[in-house]
């Protein structure tokens, strides 16, 4: 039997045994006393090499998060890692969730709470149609289903068809925005200008060597998300279910760039706040993805909780609205919105959008959002 077949086997015995034995307190003990032990000495054996994954992840923890006392502790190293590999089996969760969602020491029940990234992946991989998949990780395809919502022009680089398309838009625009189709966390995205056609000819030719790209009129955001972080466009993330009602917002949050970058994903050393559902008004610090939290933020200087979300009422009937009307009939969705003088406009949708508000929070949404996801009929 081949490593991953026998990881596949290995998890999916691991998850029929929680569901089995997680009723009672009784059965728990079962899972957690007799067979996660048993669990654990088989994915440690060898080091970890049935999961090459969580080798890596362990590793980036060490640099980021460990202590110098632990590193030089082995006891107290042994006993850190044997912990990390017990919430990798029994919650799915990667080293650096248990470290930036406040979880180490934590017992089973308080990171139960908790919605890890890779069980929220397998779900959506579970009960999604791939057409759901397609309409949400291809950008240009989002974008001709749903231009209404984007209020601004937009061009895919692809093929030599596309050519003529690309060189009026480039011509009409100049300098525009430029991401890869299937680009996460604003990864190679980057701003480009031409002065005319035969460089918009050139440039067309040369990116379309490199990969497939979309490419999209620059926002100009309103002046009270421009104070924050003027180099990017700063947005908001709706984590989104769609209910028979309506929709579910769960733990939105504000994104601010910092100074000189123009995108603001936390992935690429943004800052991100939580807002209220409801309000709109931001009730955490500003926090980054390897933990770091500022009460103002470090360029700008503005205070993060506190601040309201404009024109946020209008923004909550928007994305009501729009979950509905996606063709792929998506249940979850997280939507990232801008503001301009011209309202909301739509940045993208995301398919398997992570719920980092839960390091903002230290509060995990997993029962939230697995009693709205699967709340599907009326």
């Amino acid at each position: 039997m081949s490593k991953k077949k026998y990881k596949k086997l290995f998890f999916s015995f691991d998850n029929k045994a929680r569901d089995l034995l997680d009723k009672t307190s009784f059965t728990h003990a079962i899972y957690s006393h007799i067979i996660l032990p048993i669990e654990l000495c088989i994915f440690k054996f060898g080091n970890y090499k049935m999961s090459s994954s969580f080798r890596k992840d362990l590793a980036e923890a060490r640099n980021l998060y460990y202590t110098e006392e632990e590193i030089k502790n082995p006891k107290r190293l042994k006993r850190l890692e044997k912990d990390l590999a017990r919430a990798f089996i029994s919650h799915r969760m990667r080293p650096d969730e248990v470290f930036l969602y406040g979880l180490r020491n934590k017992d089973y029940w308080e990171r139960k709470e908790f919605l890890s990234d890779r069980e929220k992946t397998n779900i959506i991989e579970k009960y999604e149609d791939n057409e759901v998949f397609i309409e949400l990780s291809y950008k240009n395809v989002l974008y001709v289903r749903h231009k209404a919502y984007f209020h601004r022009d937009g061009c895919i680089i692809y093929r030599e068809e596309q050519k003529p398309a690309f060189i009026v838009f480039a011509m009409k625009h100049k300098t525009f925005f430029t991401k890869p189709v299937h680009g996460t966390w604003g990864r190679g995205a980057t701003i480009l200008t031409v002065a005319n056609a035969e460089e918009a000819s050139q440039l067309y030719d040369k990116l379309s060597e490199e990969d497939t790209w979309f490419v999209e009129e620059i926002i100009k955001q309103v002046p009270e998300t421009a104070a924050w972080n003027p180099s990017s466009v700063n947005t908001v993330r709706i984590p989104a279910i769609r209910t028979p009602n309506g929709c579910k917002i769960i733990q939105p949050f504000f994104r601010t760039g910092r100074k000189g970058a123009i995108v603001d994903n936390a992935g690429g050393g943004g800052i991100f706040a939580v807002f209220d559902a409801e309000t709109g008004i931001i009730t955490t610090d500003g926090v980054d993805e390897h933990g770091g939290r500022y009460e103002c933020h470090p360029d700008s200087g503005l205070r993060y909780k506190g601040w309201q979300v404009p024109r946020y009422e209008e923004l909550k009937v928007i994305v009501a609205k729009l979950i509905h009307e996606l063709t792929s009939h998506p249940r979850y969705v997280a939507f990232d919105f801008a503001l301009t003088d011209n309202g909301w406009v739509l940045v993208e949708g995301n398919a398997s959008g992570q719920f980092v508000g839960q390091i903002a929070e230290h509060r995990g949404v997993r029962k939230e959002f697995l009693e709205y996801y699967f709340r599907q009929k009326t």
